[in-house]
C-alpha cells in the first residue's frame, strides 16, 4: 500500500508506542537498514517518491531507537602539571610558593555537555544513563581509587563521559563544571547515582560539592559549590546568591583525538599552599569571606565576588592529544 507524504506524516503522529522493557523502545520489525536513500532516519527509503506503511513504521521505530545519533566518548585525565594524578603521590613545585602537594581526593561533576561545530553551533551530547556515573545531563569524573590516603573515596574510578550526538564535524566542546540547580539541592541519601555520594554533598549549603580536592597534609582542601543558598520554604532551596558554576569552552577539541586534562597544578598556580586566611579552614570552602578562594576561582573561570562564570579566565582544563 502506498500513500503520499502528507498522509504519512499524519499517520506518524498517530503511531502508537510499544515498550519492550524499561528504558528501551521495542521495534515492530527489523530496521537494520536504518536510513533512507538520502541518509534520513524516516522517509522514502527506496527513493520511489512514495512512503509505504513498512517504510513509515521502520522510520518511527528507528527514531525511537535513537537513529540519527552516533556514539561518542569524551575522555578526561587528572593531572598535576605534566604528571598523572595518583592518590598519595607527592608532587613538587606546586603553587605560588612552589611547595609540595600530596592529594587525597579528586572528583568533580560536569553537566550540559555540548560539542561545537566549525560554524559555532552547539550540539547537545545525550548521556548514556548508566546508573552509576551519569544521570540525565550530569556526569561524575572520579580520579581517586580509595587507596591510602584517599580513604574518603570509592574504589571505582571514572575518566570517560559516554553518550550519543548527532553526526557532524566538531572542533570544540562546552560544558558546565557543576550540578544544575534543579538537581543540586535534593537529598543525597536517596538520590540516584552519581548524586548519591554523600561525600560530595554539603549539608551546610544543602547542595553538592561540584569539585572536591583534598590533600593528605595539613588538611588543605578545595571544595567548590554554590553558596549563599536560601530556603523558599522549609526543605526547599529557592536559590543561591553565588552559583559558582564554571562555563568551560575548549577549542580546538576532537573527541576522537583528544583528552581533556583537569590540571591541579594549573588550578593552584596562583595560591600559596603554605599560607592561610586567618580564621578560615586551610584551602577554600567557597566561603565568600575567604580570600584564599579568589585565585582558585579565577583559575576555574568563576568570578569569586559574584559567583558568575568568566570562561576566558579558566586555566584548570586544557586539551591534550591522546597518546
Amino acid at each position: 500500500m502506498k500513500m503520499n507524504w502528507r498522509k504519512a506524516v499524519a499517520l506518524f503522529a498517530m503511531t502508537p508506542v510499544w515498550f519492550a522493557e524499561p528504558g528501551r523502545w521495542a521495534m515492530a520489525q527489523d530496521v537494520s537498514a536504518r536510513f533512507d536513500h538520502r541518509g534520513q532516519c524516516v522517509g522514502d527509503r527506496n527513493g520511489d517518491g512514495q512512503v509505504t506503511i513498512d517504510e513509515l513504521v521502520a522510520g518511527v521505530n528507528n527514531i525511537l531507537d535513537g537513529c540519527g545519533y552516533t556514539p561518542v566518548e569524551i575522555r578526561f585525565a587528572g593531572h598535576v602539571g605534566d604528571e598523572p594524578f595518583h592518590c598519595g603521590a607527592t608532587y613538587p613545585n606546586v603553587g605560588r610558593n612552589l611547595g609540595e602537594f600530596t592529594p587525597s581526593d579528586f572528583r568533580f561533576y560536569i553537566s550540559n555537555i555540548r560539542l561545537i561545530t566549525p560554524d559555532d553551533r552547539e550540539i547537545p551530547v545525550l548521556l548514556e544513563q548508566d546508573g552509576m556515573w551519569q544521570l540525565e545531563d550530569i556526569a561524575l569524573l572520579d580520579f581517586e581509587n580509595k587507596t591510602s590516603p584517599c580513604v574518603n573515596g570509592t574504589v571505582q574510578t571514572n575518566d570517560t563521559v559516554r553518550g550519543r550526538v548527532a553526526p557532524g564535524t566538531y572542533n570544540g566542546i562546552r560544558f558546565v563544571l557543576g550540578v544544575p540547580f534543579r538537581r543540586n539541592h535534593g537529598d543525597a541519601s536517596v538520590a540516584p547515582a552519581p548524586l548519591s555520594l554523600t561525600a560530595m554533598f554539603w549539608s551546610w549549603q544543602a547542595g553538592y560539592k561540584f569539585l572536591r580536592v583534598d590533600t593528605a597534609l595539613d588538611g588543605y582542601r578545595i571544595h567548590v559549590g554554590s553558596t549563599g543558598c536560601y530556603y523558599a520554604q522549609p526543605g526547599v532551596v529557592g536559590g543561591c546568591a553565588r552559583p559558582n558554576r564554571a562555563d568551560i569552552v575548549l577549542r580546538p577539541f576532537s573527541p576522537q583525538d583528544d583528552v581533556i586534562v583537569a590540571d591541579l597544578a594549573a588550578l593552584l598556580a596562583d595560591s600559596d599552599l603554605g599560607q592561610n586566611e586567618e580564621g578560615t579552614p586551610p584551602g577554600c570552602m567557597s566561603d565568600p569571606g575567604d580570600d584564599d578562594c579568589d585565585a582558585l576561582f579565577r583559575n576555574l573561570g568563576v568570578d569569586f565576588a559574584s559567583g558568575q562564570p568568566v570562561a576566558a579566565l579558566q586555566r584548570f582544563f586544557r586539551v591534550m592529544q591522546r597518546q
